[in-house]
């Protein structure tokens, strides 16, 4: 028999290690952790440090007091249960940190991407690797105590077979999914048209099927994956929010046409939530805009969407500023590469795109040019903020006077804001990279113009453009000669196209609501002009 001094030794050696444990992960870490930006690693701690105080016991009973006995056919079924405990409480630990950190954080990332890829994948990873790690981990855990489960795998290989073939379909569906998940046409949250005329929008892909929000009706729809890959997809919120629509306004014939088409552009660019030239809106809006139904909302509507546009204003002439100094770099950069570049010509260039940063709204840290490569090298300077004169500040001074918009949602006050940031930290992102590569020029560096131009590119056509010339309203006429004959006059009917701010707001609803606004002001103001009334 085992002298009980020894025994009781081991265990105080054993709670020793324990306590000391607990007051590390209880005591000590948990302050310093939550000192950090991220909660990864007090989430972490918070995970692990249960089941790691038993794994650490577990051990500690087969290493130090299991060999001081001699229980025979008992201590190997001893060891086996402690160690199947402990495979069975690392599972539990990959487990949930795979939920709660790895796939978490994966889902964050995907948010503040651009690419659409991400936001398909994660969702599947999510279903598919704590499935996969349990079904690992309980096998190990059979292993140890000795069932013999290749029965069992050979049993599940060929009932697979039969039930791919009996569920072919859904396989099918499952590969279509990954389709989408490598060239997907969309990111969740984007509103598409629907064969039927209806607008949807993409809440999830799932293994087999995906899960779309009907607006008009205000339901689910689910669609096999192999079925919605096959479909034509348009999809609206692609390239940009925006949305185009038209409506017909018909007029009568002795109304002269060029005096017509003055006034519905007119009624059309005073909308605040029209597209079009910013100046002439801006004139327009106190005239043309909200005659048809007076009252102290129609009032506030028209001074925050004044606001808004002021903000929108600046922010234009801002991003012009910083268009063109891309520009102009992209061309100084051209001419210094054709004769390979100088020491002092990499100076210039670093200097000029540092300036462009701090018209973004971002300014270098103190030490990020002693560390090459470095990821952050830029932070957001005090003018980065809503009211500053960077194009950041200006941004959000744009979305925080969007909000003030007596037509948003209580939803919509969320989707604003991280539509914008979203923008603003990709913008980050790539002007990171942008400074990075600008730092680490050398004279043989003939492909930083190309650089350069990528990133204007990005910034017209993902980002927000200056200039919209072209989303200004279009007004065509038709002429529908009526039952009568020939002989009589023709009405007129005009086309108003237009461009609506973004689909997405109001529950998808805001083009239909400036449609209906659009006409009855548009009725309103013809009758006014030609009739006196």
């Amino acid at each position: 028999m085992v002298e009980l001094n020894k025994i009781l030794e081991i265990l105080a050696t054993l709670g020793s290690i324990v306590a000391i444990l607990y007051l590390i992960t209880f005591v000590i870490l948990p302050p310093l952790f939550r000192q950090l930006s991220s909660d990864a690693a007090i989430t972490t701690l918070k995970i692990i440090r249960k089941p790691l105080l038993l794994i650490t016991l577990f051990v500690g009973i087969q290493i130090l007091l299991i060999p001081q006995f001699e229980f025979d056919s008992y201590e190997i079924w001893l060891k086996k249960g402690l160690t199947a405990l402990t495979i069975a409480l690392v599972t539990y630990i990959i487990g949930q940190l795979l939920t709660q950190v790895i796939l978490y954080y994966l889902r964050e990332y995907a948010n503040k991407t651009e690419a659409m890829w991400d936001d398909v994948l994660v969702p599947i990873l999510e279903t598919i690797l704590p499935i996969l790690v349990y079904v690992l981990g309980t096998s190990f855990f059979l292993q140890v105590l000795g069932i013999n489960i290749s029965g069992l795998w050979v049993a599940i290989g060929g009932a697979s077979f039969v039930i791919g073939f009996a569920f072919k379909d859904s396989l099918a569906n499952f590969l279509s999914g990954l389709v989408l998940l490598v060239d997907t046409p969309f990111q969740f949250g984007d509103v598409i048209l629907l064969s039927s005329g209806q607008l949807a929008v993409i809440k999830k892909v799932g293994l087999r099927v995906t899960h779309l929000y009907v607006v008009s009706n205000h339901s689910d729809l689910y669609i096999p994956n192999s079925n919605f890959e096959k479909k034509e997809i348009v999809n609206l919120t692609r390239p940009t929010p925006h949305y185009y629509d038209q409506l017909e306004v018909p007029i009568m014939s002795m109304v002269e046409p060029g005096q017509a088409i003055e006034l519905i552009e007119k009624v059309v660019l005073a909308h605040p939530d029209t597209m079009g030239e910013i100046d002439r809106k801006l004139e327009l809006i106190n005239q043309f805009y909200g005659f048809s139904k007076p009252g102290i909302k129609t009032e506030k509507k028209r001074e925050a969407g004044f606001l808004r546009l002021k903000a929108e204003q600046k922010l234009n002439q801002k991003l012009k500023e910083i268009e063109d100094g891309f520009y102009a770099l992209s061309q100084q950069v051209k001419q210094f590469e054709n004769q390979g570049l100088e020491d002092n010509e990499i100076v210039t260039i670093q200097g000029n795109c540092l300036n462009i940063c701090e018209q973004l709204g971002l300014l270098k840290k103190a030490d990020s040019l002693s560390n090459h490569q470095r990821k952050l090298i830029l932070e957001e300077g005090d003018n980065a903020r809503p009211g500053g004169d960077s194009l950041i500040g200006l941004i959000r001074e744009w979305y925080s006077a969007w909000l003030e918009d007596t037509d948003l949602l209580l939803e919509d006050r969320k989707i604003l804001p991280e539509f914008w940031e979203q923008k603003i930290e990709l913008l980050k992102r790539k002007t990171n990279k942008l400074l990075v590569k600008a730092n680490n020029l050398s004279i043989d560096d003939t492909r930083f113009d190309d650089f350069v131009d990528e990133f204007i590119l990005w910034l017209e056509e993902r980002f927000k453009r200056s200039q919209i010339e072209w989303q200004n309203p279009k007004i065509w006429m038709q002429e529908i000669r009526v039952v009568g004959g020939p002989a009589m006059d023709p009405n007129k009917v005009f086309i108003v196209k237009f461009f609506v701010d973004d689909i997405k707001l109001e529950h998808c609803e805001r083009g239909n609501r400036v449609k209906n606004e659009l006409y009855r002001e548009l009725i309103w103001q013809l009758r006014r002009s030609y009739l006196g009334k």
